[in-house]
């Protein structure tokens, strides 16, 4: 079935015309809706062990074939890409040995790491919520809403048509709008100024908040980052690395081996001696293992009694045995569970 002009028209507009007057000389999707029934057929022919039908389709109903599907995709043969020969793609068919049981272990385990992270970034968050408001309202109660009481640098680079500054601000107010806090509605009531720095905090993500880190001021920046033993640069990659991971987490997505797009800074011996590791290997950082390493330095700075870095050591430790994944993919390397961080 031929896509409507009208729909190519929204997309032209929303998501760029080159790119779609490219896509238009692709062939159209022509795949058919399986029932739950046919999508373990399909599955079986294409070499996936299926020990007991009646849960896997059970697991397919409730659970959804799209999002079992990364955690089968470690099991999946690999072959070469038609567009680009030297790089290859997934193919179909499975590997020798691929079960379908071991995909839903995976994704089992991997729901309770990214709970497990949602806890830590909590309160990594919260932390960081006073740490902001402190530092920038001894400046102004409302010195987020201009670059001269941040880093002017920063806050006033190009970005996406504007300033860096202009587009988070847009975000920022964006929250504050959707608040449905009564205390917000109070507020606006009461009086006619915008929220104060140590009030809008408690509206925005944490990915709103990492962008604000980034653009404070230096010695702003400097000092929060000392409370943790860090350098400014440091923990700025580290809350990004985090505000990364936790949009994962938030849309329930693969996390256990996701290649981490923002990837936390390798500190200095003297700022973080128990994080230095995490650059004796790019798999370290480039994986899931640096951000929890990262924080579980960061949650031992916040509380020193935490019990984080033992629970999750205990959960790794407890990866579901196959043969097809193992948890050197997620960055887990040797005896890492000796190292002084998980301790």
């Amino acid at each position: 079935m031929a896509v409507p002009a009208v729909v190519v028209g929204i997309r032209l507009r929303h998501q760029g015309t080159a790119f779609f007057i490219s896509r238009l000389m692709l062939p159209p999707y022509t795949k058919p809706h399986l029932s739950f029934t046919d999508q373990v057929d399909l599955l079986i022919s294409r070499g996936l062990e299926v020990t007991n039908r009646a849960k896997a389709i059970h697991h397919l109903q409730r659970i959804g074939y799209g999002r079992l599907a990364p955690y089968w995709a470690p099991f999946q043969q690999r072959c070469t890409d038609p567009s680009h020969p030297s790089r290859t793609i997934l193919a179909d068919q499975f590997r020798s040995g691929a079960e379908f049981r071991h995909a839903v272990e995976l994704y089992l385990f991997d729901k309770q790491l990214r709970l497990l992270f949602l806890d830590a970034i909590e309160r990594i968050e919260v932390a960081l919520r006073v740490d902001l408001a402190h530092a920038l309202g001894k400046r102004d109660p409302w010195a987020h809403l201009t670059p001269n009481f941040l880093d002017a640098g920063r806050a006033n680079a190009a970005f996406q048509g504007s300033t860096r500054h202009q587009n988070w601000l847009d975000k920022a107010n964006q929250s504050i709008r959707r608040s449905k806090e009564d205390w917000v509605r109070q507020f606006f009531a009461t009086y006619n100024s915008p929220l104060p720095i140590w009030m809008a905090v408690e509206t925005w993500d944490f990915g709103t908040l990492s962008w604000l880190l980034e653009m404070a001021h230096l010695q702003d920046r400097f000092d929060i980052a000392s409370r943790y033993g860090l350098l400014p640069d440091t923990l700025v990659s580290w809350i990004r690395c985090l505000a990364f991971v936790r949009n994962i987490c938030a849309h329930h997505s693969r996390l256990w081996n996701t290649p981490i797009i923002n990837q936390p800074n390798v500190p200095q011996p003297q700022e973080a001696a128990t994080v230095v590791h995490i650059g004796a290997d790019v798999v370290r950082r480039t994986r899931v293992y640096g951000a929890a390493a990262v924080a579980s330095y960061l949650l031992k700075e916040i509380s020193a009694g935490t019990s984080w870095g033992h629970r999750l050591k205990v959960h790794w430790i407890n990866f579901p045995p196959m043969p097809l994944a193992n948890a050197k993919q997620g960055g887990f390397l040797g005896q890492w569970g000796d190292l002084d961080i998980w301790q």
